[in-house]
């Protein structure tokens, strides 16, 4: 079989998408872990599925993604989740009390704009945590700056999400293929985005050279190496000599 048909590429990829999806609804019940598994949706889908690739396969890349996430995507999942309580509970509020007077109708106009900009940075959270080495608090900027710095582009990251949404409200079995189509979506924009953020932060340059002294130290390693066993060898040799 001719693994680089077009046709079985495309397979591969359906196969593996189906794969990541199922993998990221299984991390995210307990709900706590919605975000490091969101985490682990982008960086597989970004990587494994339609990038590079690093050889470890779809579960491997996905556990270890999500395992490096955890901490601080269960921390951000608890600020999501109580966030969008509050929110709920603010718009349910402000419907109530709309019609009856005005107070009310610009609580609850309050509160709609509160939540898009809550939906905006919450599609950009995810993604951020995945490709960003950072505490909570930076992560949670970081997402807000980017989903601010293309509005327009930030609408319709939303209104794919509620098509997404919309999608598996009626065709349930779509949960095994939404989520990493979502990814896909949202990977090519954001990596623009990203790679830009971090060259103008010199982070790529931290980056090149964090791997330039591991490069240094692994052939240091190997250049001692090399020389024991040459010393070993001379003795050896000198050994039998004598």
């Amino acid at each position: 079989m001719n693994y680089n048909n077009p046709f079985i590429k495309m397979l591969e990829t359906l196969a593996n998408m189906v794969i990541v999806s199922f993998l990221w609804l299984v991390f995210a019940l307990p709900l706590v872990t919605v975000i490091p598994s969101s985490a682990a949706l982008f960086h597989t889908s970004n990587k494994i599925i339609f990038g590079p690739g690093k050889g470890n396969g779809v579960f491997r890349d996905f556990y270890d993604s999500f395992k490096e996430n955890l901490k601080e995507g269960i921390i951000l999942s608890l600020i999501v989740i109580v966030a969008i309580l509050f929110i709920l509970e603010g718009l349910w509020t402000g419907y109530q009390f709309h019609k009856v007077s005005l107070w009310g109708m610009a609580y609850m106009m309050l509160g709609i704009v509160i939540a898009f900009f809550f939906v905006t940075a919450l599609v950009h959270i995810a993604p951020v945590l995945s490709r960003f080495e950072a505490p909570v608090s930076s992560v949670i900027r970081m997402a807000v700056y980017f989903a601010m710095r293309k509005p327009l582009r930030s609408i319709l990251f939303c209104l794919l999400f509620v098509a997404m949404i919309l999608c598996v409200y009626a065709f349930p079995l779509a949960l095994l293929i939404v989520p990493a189509v979502y990814a896909d979506f949202q990977r090519g924009p954001l990596n623009k985005d990203f790679d830009l953020f971090a060259e103008e932060n010199h982070l790529l340059e931290e980056e090149t050279s964090e791997e330039t002294e591991e490069s240094q130290d692994k052939t240091e390693e190997t250049k001692a190496e090399t020389d024991t066993s040459m010393t070993d060898l001379e003795e050896r040799f000198n050994k039998e000599r004598k």
